[in-house]
């Protein structure tokens, strides 16, 4: 760790290199985006011994900078963050380093995390809890954990279920009404109650969505060649058409 330290030390000082030494907390956002989806996406093609590896140095690497930017303004270093998020990791988890009280089930652990992490954010209000420049469903699932850790939730998924059919609902009247801006607002309620039910299953419904968006590629590939190839004949299929050619790459 001391070796990679040194390394973005030596790119950001005099005389080194002059991309590292001009980047800023800001301008290094969408690199970090980047590489955290990209170790995201070796995790879920499984790619465990060596492109992971590989990923999860580049997302390092980008953590380290970060410290290193803030230690050159005299704000923290690369050891106040460990330290940081060591003592917060004990602090979390006394059944291990305290109590040794290794028996707890899974939902006594879950109520023991929240109940730890409320603790540490009492003071702060839910409006907090929005990351500015964040995608709007990781913002949402922020604001209903910190909701439902100051009791504001629902009893069970099935009720929140429930309350995904009740917004149903509410888009199908305003569809009927052809009030735009109406629908816009009834789909955003629908959206935040969506991650809602997430949140229940401990899913994230970014990376939910992003399934979603892989699953619906891989499925429309063939469809895609079908309507490519027919345009070149000049024939548009029709919806008909289209639809069982999705039925069977479905199956």
């Amino acid at each position: 760790m001391k070796k990679l330290v040194d390394i973005v030390e030596k790119l950001r000082s005099p005389g080194g290199c002059p991309w590292d030494q001009k980047q800023t907390h800001s301008s290094l956002i969408p690199y970090l985006l980047e590489e955290t989806w990209e170790v995201i996406n070796e995790i879920e093609k499984d790619n465990v011994e060596h492109s992971l590896k590989e990923e999860l140095g580049d997302l390092l690497l980008q953590i380290v900078l970060h410290a290193q930017i803030a230690s050159e303004h005299g704000r923290f270093t690369i050891d106040d963050v460990v330290d940081a998020i060591s003592e917060k990791m004990v602090h979390r988890h006394p059944h291990v380093f305290k109590t040794g009280n290794n028996e707890l089930s899974e939902k006594e652990l879950g109520q023991q995390w929240k109940k730890l992490k409320a603790e540490e954010k009492k003071h702060s209000p839910v409006k907090d809890s929005l990351i500015n420049g964040a995608p709007s469903l990781m913002n949402a699932l922020a604001i209903s954990k910190k909701a439902a850790g100051m009791g504001f939730d629902w009893d069970s998924a099935w009720d929140v279920l429930l309350k995904v059919e009740e917004e149903l609902d509410e888009i199908r009247q305003e569809m009927k009404a052809g009030n735009v801006d109406k629908i816009e607002e009834e789909i955003g309620d629908l959206l935040f109650t969506i991650t809602n039910l997430a949140r229940f299953y401990r899913i994230s419904p970014e990376i939910a969505l992003k399934k979603g968006n892989d699953k619906f590629l891989r499925r429309f590939d063939s469809l895609e060649l079908a309507i490519n190839e027919a345009e070149k004949t000049g024939r548009k299929l029709s919806k008909d058409e289209l639809e069982e050619l999705w039925q069977k790459t479905k199956a």
